[in-house]
């Protein structure tokens, strides 16, 4: 801030602060004896304010300065709406941010939530095959140690659709609920909390039923990949690294950051699910559903940022 000069009123000071306001020059006006001091707030802005200074004391009654004090009078109406209006974005922010991540993201959390209680029922519980039965893509009939069940899904035709989706809340060992609860928790949270509760309930739709559909179809043979018994939320949970990791690539406006270790991590991790290594801990891999959820969610991601920049050149 730096002085520029005097002027002998007040009145001649405070119209003059608005003229400059009106030439969006901050200023400041104070007391000094019988002179009033002008301050200009901005070091960039000093010499243009001092042009304007020595042409207002050549006139100080022309008609620009006496239509200033309106302009000026709107323009600080508006800044101190836009104040207002911070402050409530603010509290809003920090209210939001001091609720339980349930009510801040409820889709995300009901996720969590349902797979971690089916994960119970079926390891701890006498309903294991009853349950696997309610929530598999098909049912199945057991005679002894052979299984068999319809790949035609009749089940579904016939109008439980929801086995189209249901597969991703079932968990068998613990390695599997804790590893596809806390990448849920990370990826589902950060894209509800950004894109809202909505948005998110449908990418997980339209990621779980090609991605249920193409492990059954083409798993592989065993009953835990090809058939109705393979489970779990790591198809979702790479639909949304693939959303999110397009998205932080070719959407900016996105504020979606997807750090590059994570990228490496989840990507190393998708390659060795498909050379078995884990099977021992977790048991049979749904290496197809991480497959297709990974091209689901990239297709979304891209898909998605396409329209909007199409839409802009409309």
């Amino acid at each position: 801030m730096r002085k520029i000069g005097t002027l002998p009123s007040e009145q001649q000071a405070k119209l003059f602060e608005d003229f400059l306001l009106t030439e969006k020059i901050g200023a400041n006006i104070d007391a000094s004896g019988d002179e009033w001091n002008i301050w200009v707030l901005d070091e960039d802005q000093v010499e243009q304010a001092k042009s304007e200074l020595a042409a207002f004391e050549q006139d100080p009654t022309a008609a620009k300065y006496q239509a200033a004090t309106r302009q000026a009078e709107a323009i600080r109406d508006e800044k101190i709406a836009q104040a207002r209006a911070a402050v409530k974005r603010q509290v809003k922010v920090r209210e939001t941010w001091n609720q339980p991540f349930t009510s801040r993201c409820p889709v995300t959390s009901l996720l969590i939530g349902v797979s971690v209680v089916v994960y119970i029922f079926l390891e701890y519980s006498d309903f294991s095959i009853q349950i696997r039965q309610a929530l598999g893509i098909c049912s199945f009939q057991v005679s002894g140690d052979m299984i068999r069940y319809d790949k035609r899904l009749l089940d579904i035709r016939e109008g439980e659709v929801w086995r189209l989706i249901t597969p991703i809340f079932m968990h068998f060992t613990f390695v599997h609920i804790l590893f596809d609860g806390f990448m849920t928790y990370q990826l589902g949270g950060a894209i509800e909390i950004k894109k809202g509760s909505t948005k998110l309930a449908l990418m997980v739709i339209l990621i779980a039923i090609p991605s249920n559909l193409a492990q059954f179809y083409w798993g592989g043979e065993h009953f835990s990949n090809g058939g109705p018994g393979f489970g779990g939320l790591s198809g979702v949970v790479y639909g949304l690294f693939g959303y999110m990791w397009m998205k932080s690539q070719y959407d900016p406006q996105s504020s979606f950051y997807v750090p590059p270790n994570m990228v490496t991590i989840l990507m190393v991790f998708y390659f060795l699910c498909l050379s078995g290594v884990f099977e021992e801990f977790t048991g049979k891999i749904a290496n197809m559903a991480h497959t297709v959820g990974l091209i689901s969610g990239i297709a979304i991601g891209l898909g998605s940022t396409w329209l909007r920049e199409a839409g802009k050149s409309r």
